[in-house]
């Protein structure tokens, strides 16, 4: 197994999110602040949002 698989993966995912490329939704903060997210890094990092309806 590769040891830097799981590094590659996360560049790659953060190089997604910094050209807005796959956000499949946005999450509104306190005074209108938003964030485009990607729905499954939200779910595996948050038991919140990996069980909640709020992503399907």
């Amino acid at each position: 197994m590769d040891p830097f698989h799981a590094c590659s993966i996360l560049q790659q995912l953060k190089t997604m999110y910094d050209e807005g490329q796959l956000t499949d939704i946005v999450v509104e903060v306190d005074h209108g602040k938003t964030f485009s997210c990607h729905r499954n890094v939200l779910a595996a990092i948050s038991p919140y949002f990996r069980y909640s309806s709020l992503l399907f």
